[in-house]
């Protein structure tokens, strides 16, 4: 054997030898002729080069599907500062009905971006302060929610409040779809405590709920009739609708869910009536576009949604979390890496849709990615890896 690999060096040796002789004497028989004229167009037909627009949308045709492993339907919008450079939709509403770019998704907790900037611009104006406890405001008592809580520590999940959509909940709702309950009954469906307030973060939509109703109780008014005041009409964002309050204006995306775990998505579009959105309420229950999704993230993050103040305090790491990925919270901000990049928004889930909306400080890059699935087991990878594969094209192709 130690022969063998001598044997084997050697003629590596006097190849390599060989080859830069022939390199040194121009002895490359296959060389042409200098004095012939060679074609100079020898490929008459190269492969053009794919545009961003043709890139990304073989990322999200790759992606979308009507197999179990694939996302149903996709709308996307990306923005850099107030530009949209790139809206691109996949797959479908409805069977032979397409996506379109005016559709409107449900963007799950993402809605806690919304309601959060709501309370920081009531706490701009002076109407609430983050040290404010919910007994100040509500007369609402449970024997699992301390009524000492922060509006700080709503924010940041760091009550230690349990969530409030149990099945019994949701019995309630299918038993009367299109009759609201009343948020003071979700109210008594928040079970016992993780932990103490302010012992660390534990993310529960019962503090986005409890939230809501602070805001109605300091305003005199629904918290549509806020958010509509604060910030769709003063930012001409048309296309975004609290649905628990308003009717949601246009064309939905038909939401898909697996309700019985048999690994088929099915369409649950007519059980979307009034009791689902007043469930879902602050901790779910906002609809847009993608469109006016990545330019609210550029007014919250970064323009003047709120005050400088406030934007700050929202992105800021109030609470680390240990993962590579979703590295910490704020104030209804989440911080998620994207190729090595802080980026804040949030992620969204909700009963037949999913989405992501996030905002990089760097190169000024917002983007909303509206999904019409829900409880797929491959939906929240591949709404991940979607997002993420989008961001390294345009991250690239824009060289920023």
């Amino acid at each position: 054997m130690l022969l063998t690999v001598k044997r084997l060096i050697r003629w590596s040796t006097f190849i390599l030898f060989l080859g830069i002789i022939s390199c040194s004497s121009g002895g490359d028989d296959t060389s042409p002729d200098p004095n012939s004229n060679p074609d100079p167009n020898p490929n008459p037909n190269p492969t053009p080069e794919l545009t961003i627009e043709e890139k990304l949308q073989a990322i999200i045709d790759e992606k979308v599907g009507t197999d179990a492993d694939k996302l149903v339907g996709v709308s996307v919008s990306i923005r850099i500062s107030d530009q949209e450079h790139l809206s691109l939709t996949g797959g479908i509403s409805k069977l032979g009905v397409p996506v379109t770019e005016d559709m409107r998704f449900g963007v799950g907790s993402i809605t806690k971006t919304v309601v959060a900037a709501t309370v920081m611009k009531l706490v701009d104006e002076g109407l609430l302060t983050l040290e404010d406890t919910i007994e100040d405001w509500l007369t609402l008592t449970s024997d699992n929610v301390d009524s000492s809580i922060t509006i700080y520590q709503l924010l940041t999940h760091s009550s230690g409040l349990t969530g409030y959509m149990y099945n019994d909940l949701w019995a309630m709702a299918e038993a009367d779809l299109e009759t609201p309950i009343p948020q003071a009954t979700l109210f008594g469906f928040i079970g016992p405590p993780d932990a103490e307030p302010g012992v660390g973060h534990d993310y529960s939509n019962s503090n986005y709920l409890i939230l809501g109703l602070i805001i109605e109780a300091a305003t005199g008014k629904t918290v549509g009739e806020v958010m509509r005041e604060k910030f769709w009409t003063p930012l001409n964002l048309n296309a975004i609708y609290f649905g628990t309050n308003e009717p949601i204006e246009g064309t939905w995306a038909t939401p898909w869910r697996d309700g019985d775990d048999d690994g088929v998505l099915e369409d649950i579009e007519a059980d979307f009536g009034p009791a689902f959105h007043s469930i879902f309420y602050c901790a779910a229950d906002v609809f847009s576009t993608a469109s006016d999704l990545s330019q609210w993230a550029q007014h919250l993050y970064n323009g003047d949604a709120v005050s400088e103040a406030s934007r700050t305090n929202m992105m800021t790491d109030h609470y680390a979390i240990p993962d590579a990925i979703f590295v910490s919270y704020g104030l209804g901000t989440r911080e998620v890496v994207f190729h090595g990049r802080s980026t804040y928004g949030h992620t969204g889930g909700m009963r037949g849709y999913g989405a992501y909306m996030f905002f990089d400080p760097i190169s000024k890059v917002s983007i909303a990615m509206l999904n019409n699935q829900s409880r797929s087991d491959d939906g929240p990878l591949l709404r991940y890896e979607l997002v993420n594969e989008l961001l390294e094209e345009v991250f690239a192709h824009f060289n920023i």
